[in-house]
């Protein structure tokens, strides 16, 4: 078997995972900064338990479709109450070092985490993403995790930074720093990739320029990570209520979408299906956003843009005619009944 000389070694997500769980195990500085950070609370007064890779199907039970999935970090601890007995509450973790998020992975942790509530597992939750925070600037480029299912989201530099400030803590505090940095990750920047996505925004500003788009440049692997439009229009404008609730951007390999955030499918489809024109179809239902999707041919961010211009202009022109579809409609489609 090959031995991996030790300065060539790749740090992994379970060794991550692995200190951050033990500083968790006990009552000391990081569970309680991170008790605070999840329930905005000082006071922490015991630790029952810490699990690690939870896996459970609550589907069956709960008759949430989202309720399954693995857990990276249990833990249930008790908070203390003013003129009562302590409050019985879970926080439950998700860490990342550059592996992607599965599909609705953190509505299903709220999912999950809501059916034990319900259950009396605990009386209160709170759901919390730990990543490099490069990993959560490109995943949640408006600070919007919370739309995910992630209560709050925590950089693992931030940890690494906490460790330091622990006595005996700084070979930990060594090992989550070095986890987040760029020669760690496997999605290396790929040249071809990168020089696609300089050339697209080129080609933008030169044939549509009236179609605006926001491209993020840590592209990790720069594969499928494609840009939003219309961004300072939509979802960045601070003078509008649309403000981050809605986005359009290519999303997956064979489609533009306008999402609406904050909607509840059974409320958005009724809405919108009217207002539907040829070739707009409303997407698969999502738990906290909905989205009306244009088809559009698939683009390879490895292959030269000058190959690929008529894919390339049927994303632009399906972009478009979200928008405008969104103009046309804004008032309906942001009339429709919000949650929190």
């Amino acid at each position: 078997m090959t031995v991996i000389p030790e300065a060539y070694q790749r740090i992994l997500e379970h060794r991550v995972e692995s200190i951050v769980a033990r500083q968790l195990s006990s009552i000391g500085p990081m569970a309680r900064w991170l008790f605070y950070i999840a329930f905005s609370s000082d006071q922490l007064s015991m630790i029952e338990s810490v699990t690690t890779h939870v896996d459970r199907d609550h589907r069956p039970d709960s008759g949430d479709p989202l309720a399954y999935g693995e857990t990276d970090i249990e833990v249930i601890g008790r908070i203390p109450l003013a003129g009562a007995s302590a409050k019985k509450v879970g926080l439950l973790v998700e860490m990342k070092v550059d592996a992607r998020q599965g599909k609705n992975q953190g509505l299903r942790y709220q999912a999950r985490a809501l059916h034990r509530q319900r259950s009396g597992c605990w009386d209160d939750f709170r759901c919390v993403l730990v990543a490099p925070q490069g990993y959560l600037e490109n995943a949640y480029p408006l600070s919007d995790h919370e739309d995910a299912g992630w209560d709050s989201a925590v950089s693992l530099e931030e940890v690494g930074q906490r460790l330091r400030r622990i006595p005996n803590g700084e070979e930990d505090a060594t090992v989550v720093i070095q986890s987040t940095q760029a020669a760690n990750s496997w999605n290396k920047p790929i040249p071809e990739a990168a020089q696609f996505w300089r050339d697209l925004a080129r080609f933008q500003r030169a044939i549509y320029p009236d179609v605006p788009i926001f491209i993020n440049r840590q592209q990790g692997a720069g594969l499928f990570v494609w840009p939003s439009f219309y961004e300072n229009q939509l979802a960045s404008n601070p003078h509008a209520i649309r403000r981050k609730r809605v986005q359009i951007v290519h999303s997956g390999k064979t489609h533009v979408a306008l999402f609406i955030k904050k909607v509840k499918a059974g409320a958005f489809d009724p809405v919108v299906r009217p207002l539907l024109g040829e070739g707009i179809r409303i997407g698969d239902p999502g738990g906290a956003w909905q989205s009306l999707r244009i088809s559009v041919p698939y683009v390879n961010p490895q292959q030269p843009l000058e190959t690929q211009v008529d894919a390339i202009s049927n994303v632009f022109g399906a972009a478009r005619r979200l928008y405008d579809f969104f103009l046309k409609h804004e008032d309906t489609l942001l009339r429709i009944p919000t949650f929190k």
